[in-house]
């Protein structure tokens, strides 16, 4: 007789902390209006900044300690979501090695 661990089975079997993402390319997604030479790639701007690149870029190029916050915030969760921290699964000492044993 087995036994079920805690975890839940819709937790699925892989390590805690970020999902698997599927990275999809311009070229899977086809041509919706037959203009393949416009790039599609929006930048990566803090919502604060509203849209405007241009302000993010004079923003930048003051010292670090005359910057707004939300600017130098923006970089270290933009650097922290580069690089997540996950957890391996932990072996299960009451169901390894036991399973579907009778």
């Amino acid at each position: 007789m087995g036994c079920m661990a805690q975890r839940s089975p819709y937790a699925g079997k892989r390590p805690i902390g970020y999902p698997v993402i599927e990275i999809s390319t311009a070229n899977s997604l086809g041509d919706r209006f037959g203009d393949d030479a416009v790039s599609t790639t929006t930048v990566k701007l803090p919502v604060e900044a509203l849209g405007d690149a241009e302000l993010v870029r004079r923003m930048s190029k003051l010292p670090i300690d005359q910057q707004p916050f939300w600017l130098i915030n923006w970089r270290a969760l933009e650097a922290q979501r580069q690089n997540p921290q996950s957890f391996p699964l932990k072996p299960n000492t009451f169901i390894d090695g036991m399973m579907f044993q009778r």
